[in-house]
């Protein structure tokens, strides 16, 4: 079953209400290290691969939610490069 994207905005608007208690972990990215990172959760996981290594970050695995990638930070890769490469949200 393929999902349209009024039903992936619907339930990624559930997600985050129901998800408040957590915003202030997603609102202080890490500068360097390890970082859970959500993309279009719609994409490939090649797609998703292409995106964090145009951003110059490493991936430590696929999450188990759509778009949820967990990623290793290089001293050259910050917050602001995850998300020039489309990264939505970054958390610890």
């Amino acid at each position: 079953m393929r999902l349209s994207p009024p039903q992936i905005c619907l339930g990624l608007m559930v997600a985050l209400i129901t998800s408040a208690p957590f915003t202030g972990a997603l609102a202080s990215a890490p500068e360097q290290g390890q970082a859970a990172v959500l993309l279009n959760p719609s994409l490939s996981r090649a797609d998703q691969l292409r995106q964090i290594s145009q951003a110059g970050a490493e991936i430590v695995r696929f999450g188990a939610v759509p778009g949820a990638v967990i990623v290793n930070m290089t001293p050259t890769t910050g917050p602001a490069e995850l998300r020039a490469a489309g990264a939505w949200l970054l958390g610890r």
